[in-house]
């Protein structure tokens, strides 16, 4: 039976997972706009993205819950924390990602990111103004009967607003090149993204971003979201790496905010909610 688990842990790992913590889009907005969201971050979720954009939020909590490729075996846990500090020290995020690869109630695979991050402002002036940020994760992995394997990294962020409309943003993830295996010893992605937003007009927001893995592929993103009405938000978006479409939207009530998005794949949509607070 052990060696059934785990030649199946092989297999799920080879077909759903392109690589031991991959990017799994922790944010249904990120999702619906199609990943396009380095340049935007702007609530909790950015300390998944960009660190710097913890400085353009709010106080709030999210938390959201995915299957990946609507597989029940394969589930993708987030929340997320930001917190403004007084006297203009800036602001510090923290975040757990959790994906988990269950069959017939044994884990076969636990991927494990705790995070914490914190961001503050180095330039403001009438016209522009400059954040800067950057994030230590932690990650955790455990197979069925193969033990855990910590690692750590440490990413950048940095985030340009622009006469208030646009915003350029950078981030470079796992900067010291973290692996994590003993024996056999596995790189953890390192990547770079960057992207600009604009808003043509009021409650209208467009993205377009480039995302570098080293020694891998060059995905492209582009979004747009729309606010409606005050209380309720639609998302659509697009990427490549594989071709993929996404949607979704947003309704806020009494500082309550529920997010969903969903994108196309070969294999099966992704459904994606969660559940957000602002304080």
């Amino acid at each position: 039976m052990k060696k059934l688990i785990t030649v199946i842990c092989i297999i799920l790992i080879s077909i759903n997972l392109a690589a031991i913590f991959d990017d799994y889009e922790p944010s249904p907005r990120a999702r619906a706009l199609g990943g396009a969201y380095y340049s935007i971050s702007d609530d909790a979720n950015a300390i998944f993205y960009n660190p710097a954009g913890l400085n353009s939020t709010e106080n709030n909590i999210i938390a959201g819950y995915s299957k990946i490729f609507n597989n029940d075996f394969q589930v993708l846990n987030t929340i997320a924390l930001a917190i403004k500090l007084p006297h203009n020290f800036g602001s510090i995020g923290i975040g757990l990602e959790s994906m988990d690869v269950d069959f017939q109630d044994v884990n076969l695979l636990s991927e494990k990111v705790y995070a914490i991050g914190h961001a503050i402002n180095i330039l403001h002036d009438i016209h522009s103004s400059l954040d800067f940020g950057y994030r230590f994760n932690m990650y955790h992995l455990s197979m069925d009967g193969n033990g855990e394997q910590p690692s750590f990294g440490f990413d950048l962020g940095a985030l340009v607003t622009l006469h208030q409309r646009t915003k350029i943003g950078f981030t470079v993830t796992n900067l010291n090149n973290p692996a994590v295996g003993v024996d056999n010893e596995h790189d953890l992605p390192q990547k770079f993204a960057m992207g600009i937003s604009y808003q043509p007009y009021t409650d209208v927001t467009t993205a377009i971003e480039v995302k570098k893995t080293i020694n891998g592929k060059t995905e492209l993103h582009a979004g747009a979201e729309v606010k409606i009405y005050e209380m309720f938000t639609l998302r659509s978006g697009i990427r490549n790496e594989p071709t993929s479409y996404s949607m979704g939207a947003q309704f806020t009530a009494y500082n309550i905010i529920v997010d969903y998005g969903f994108n196309t794949h070969a294999i099966d949509l992704t459904h994606h909610f969660s559940l957000g607070y602002k304080f």
